[in-house]
Formats: structure tokens, C-alpha cells, sequence
């Protein structure tokens, strides 16, 4: 009789126990089980069973082996990843695509008539069929005659399988209208199946963001209009993370699009493109030249930077007026200063501006918070910090400062105050109405941030 596979407790007390973790870690990137030993071990525990292993060291002796490690690293991956997903996940990231960006790049795609978008991370592929479904529905007046390709990359061959397939249960449609359900998909049984005309121009590959080479598809080089990768990033370390996001930078065309997952990264890791605030979802842009056109059109500023000059006070009625006076009303520093130079990319010049604002009022609580954010987006994290600390201070109403600060807190590693922070602000906004807006936060609401608030939490305590 073969004996039983060690259970996980024991499996923790195994001698080679931490380098099959460090294994795991290095082939999939999912640094999420970093501090999760029991967690992994118990989906370790699946796998040894299957084989009757006794100990990890013959475990990792097969997943090392060049004939069979691959397809049991495969099986491996179906026990230790998070396939969480469902069509129209995060509405008002489909709002953005349909409002703003998607109309963007069909403006500047209309002399080649291609667009080309990846999504990473697509689990069942509900991510891709969506975004077909919102394509062929609501923007197919838009698109006759063009070359529209949607390729979905996951590192879960099983989560392919089904993509593949274009089955999925109901719980997978539990955010999509039954009216749009019943057109868009066929009933079979206890399960729903896409369209056809939904999967046409929909591929699905393999692919691993901790080692295989940018882009997926080396026989199509040209760059990608838009990459989706959302709720992935979350499950990486921050080096892997910056590593990633600088590769999807250079697979994209000048002013394409990238979206991530509202609970990834702020913007530190993002200084290389140019971020852009739609309500409730943040996106990214890579730059080009000139400027894009819809920047005036739209205008979803990249910061929310709101258009008030400082208050002047009032001169006493006996006061001497100076001959000269260097500060003239036309001299006087506004936000909406800074905020043009900020639409505009011009990070140093925004940075002068919040400069001077801070040397005309130090005591204004608005304009620390605006340049925290301008150095933020440069790099200057101390700094950063240090002033939005200064706008709370001055404000302890402050809500986008402790969400902010929130933000900042988690990119530099720092997960207790960044938790801390985020419950700050619902606490300030526990009061409020749902639908009440936010002053100068371009149009995001209570609830809104309440949520995302709240999904900043939850992903701080699956990496802590």
C-alpha cells in the first residue's frame, strides 16, 4: 500500500519546502503566495496526491523534469490560480472603452481600418467576448470594413479550454441584462454559449507575463491599439510588476490605450504614460507627437486638478498700496495653472507652478494636495508625501488626500498605513450620500470612491 502524501501542516516542515515555493514563485510570477505557505501547500498537497509523492523533493524533481514538468507545471497552475471573472466586469471600465477610448482610437486608426487589442490575464475569456459584444453592438456602425482582432492570454491552459469553448455558467453572466443575454448567447441546458458572430476575430493563446517574450504573437510584430490587464498585476511583486508594464508600454502604438484593474498599482508605476481620469476608473495612454486631439474635445483632464484660483484676500481700506506691486492680479498662481501643464505632460513646469502656489499660500490645503499629486507622477515620492501629510493636516476632511496618501503608501511597500489611509477616507465618507460628487474629483462620486476605497482594502489583505 502507498502510503499518504504528507498533509499540508507537515508539508511545511518539509527541508525543501521553501525552494518548491521559490520554484513556483519564479515560473509564474504569483508572488500573492509569497507569504501564504499553508494556502500553497495545501494546493501542493492536491498534486503529490495524485502521484503518491511522499515529500517536495520529489515533486520538484518532476517539475523540473524537460519531459513531464511542463504539463504537470500546467496542472499545477489550474490549482494555484484565481480565475475570478465575469462578463462586464467593473461597468464603468466599459463605459470608458465605449465613451472614450475606443472612439479615440477608431479616430485615429481610420486610414488603415486595424485595430489590435490584447487582453492579459482573460482567465474564461468573458474580458474579450465583452469587450466583442460591446464592439459588434454598440459601435459597429463604426467599424464596417475594418480588421478588428482580440487575442486573450492566460497562463491557465484549462481557463483557455473553456474560453475557447464560449460556455459559461450563469454565474458567469450575473452582471450581463437578460436582454442582452438572450441575444448574444444560446441556452444549453445550465449553461449559456456565445454567438458566433461574438467569437469571430477572437483568439485565445498561451501566454506567461513572468517569462515569455513581448509580444505573445513574435509573427505579428505590429504594436497593439489597447491592452486590457485587469486584477492581475495585483498577485505579482512590485519588480515583476514595473517589469511588465514598461513591456506593455513598448508593445503599444503612439496614444494607445492601456487598462489595468482598479485595485493595481498607482500611477508611480505608470510614469511613462500619461494617465487619464474617466469617471470611476483611471486609464493610461502612451505618449506620442503632437498631442492628441481628443485631449480638448473631451477633456478628461490626467489629474484631478480643479479649474479655482487661490482666494486673494481682501486689502484693508487704509492699507498703503505699494508703488510697484510684483504681485499683480495677472501674476497670481492658480490650479488651473498647473492643471493646464498638467493635461499637457508638462510634469516640470507643473511642478513650478505648484511651486509658486505653495510660496504665494502655504497654509492652502488644495494646492498641497495638487502638487503632491504632480510629484507623485515625477517620481519625487518623499516629497509627494510629505505634502499630501501637509494637505491633511491643513484639511482633515481631506478625502482624496487619504486616499491618495492611501496610494502612495502601498507603492512604496508600505501596507499598513496604505490600509490605514484608505480607511481613513471611508470613514470620511461614511456620512455622505452615494451619489453625491465629490468636489474637484472630476466627477467621481461617494459611492465611487467609497468602492474603490474599499477594493484597495481587499487587495491589501491578500498580499499581507
Amino acid at each position: 500500500m502507498i502510503p499518504a502524501p504528507q498533509a499540508p501542516d507537515e508539508l511545511l516542515g518539509d527541508p525543501l519546502f521553501s525552494r518548491l515555493k521559490e520554484y513556483v514563485i519564479e515560473s509564474t510570477g504569483l508572488s500573492y503566495y509569497s507569504d501564504k505557505d499553508a494556502d500553497l501547500a495545501r494546493r501542493i498537497r492536491r498534486r503529490l496526491s495524485d502521484f503518491g509523492f511522499q515529500n517536495c523533493a520529489s515533486y520538484l524533481e518532476l517539475l523540473r523534469d524537460p519531459a513531464q514538468g511542463p504539463s504537470e507545471m500546467d496542472a499545477l497552475i489550474e490549482e494555484i490560480t484565481i480565475g475570478e471573472t465575469y462578463f462586464f466586469r467593473h461597468r464603468e471600465h466599459f463605459d470608458a472603452l465605449r465613451d472614450l477610448v475606443l472612439p479615440d482610437l477608431i479616430a485615429r486608426n481610420a486610414e488603415n481600418r486595424r485595430l489590435r487589442v490584447w487582453c492579459a490575464g482573460c482567465a474564461d475569456g468573458a474580458e474579450p467576448y465583452s469587450l466583442s459584444i460591446l464592439l459588434r453592438r454598440e459601435l459597429a456602425h463604426l467599424l464596417l470594413g475594418w480588421e478588428v482582432s482580440i487575442l486573450g492570454t492566460d497562463i491557465n491552459r484549462q481557463c483557455l479550454a473553456t474560453a475557447r469553448e464560449g460556455r459559461f455558467e450563469q454565474w458567469t453572466l450575473r452582471s450581463t441584462p437578460e436582454e442582452l443575454r438572450r441575444a448574444c448567447f444560446a441556452e444549453k441546458g445550465k449553461a449559456w454559449t456565445i454567438a458566433p458572430e461574438y467569437k469571430a476575430g477572437v483568439s485565445f493563446q498561451f501566454h506567461n507575463l513572468a517569462e515569455d517574450a513581448f509580444p505573445p504573437q513574435p509573427n505579428d510584430p505590429s504594436p497593439f491599439d489597447l491592452i486590457i490587464c485587469r486584477n492581475v498585476m495585483i498577485y505579482f511583486g512590485p519588480k515583476l510588476t514595473r517589469s511588465i508594464v514598461r513591456r506593455f508600454h513598448d508593445c503599444l502604438a503612439p496614444w494607445a490605450w492601456l487598462l489595468v484593474g482598479p485595485c493595481e498599482p498607482n500611477m508611480t508605476c505608470f510614469t511613462s504614460f500619461r494617465a487619464v481620469n474617466a469617471p470611476g476608473v483611471t486609464l493610461y495612454q502612451r505618449p506620442g507627437v503632437p498631442a492628441p486631439d481628443f485631449v480638448e474635445a473631451v477633456s478628461f483632464p490626467s489629474l484631478p486638478l480643479p479649474e479655482v484660483p487661490l482666494p486673494v484676500a481682501p486689502r484693508p481700506a487704509d492699507a498703503e498700496v505699494p508703488a510697484v506691486d510684483a504681485r499683480t492680479e495677472s501674476t497670481i498662481p492658480t490650479l488651473a495653472d498647473l492643471r493646464k501643464s498638467a493635461d499637457e505632460g508638462d510634469w516640470q513646469n507643473a511642478a513650478r507652478r505648484g511651486k509658486e502656489l505653495l510660496e504665494f499660500d502655504n497654509l492652502n490645503a488644495l494646492a498641497h494636495f495638487n502638487y503632491a499629486l504632480v510629484l507623485e507622477q515625477m517620481g519625487n515620492y518623499a516629497e509627494s508625501e510629505r505634502s499630501l501629510r501637509k494637505a491633511i493636516y491643513l484639511d482633515r476632511q481631506a478625502v482624496l488626500a487619504h486616499y491618495h496618501l492611501g496610494l502612495l503608501l502601498r507603492s512604496q511597500g508600505d501596507l499598513r498605513q496604505a490600509e490605514r489611509s484608505f480607511n481613513n477616507a471611508l470613514n470620511l465618507l461614511a456620512p455622505l450620500s452615494g451619489d453625491e460628487i465629490l468636489t474637484d474629483a472630476d466627477g467621481i462620486t461617494v459611492l465611487e470612491l467609497r468602492k474603490m476605497a474599499q477594493m484597495q482594502i481587499e487587495s491589501l489583505r491578500v498580499q499581507v
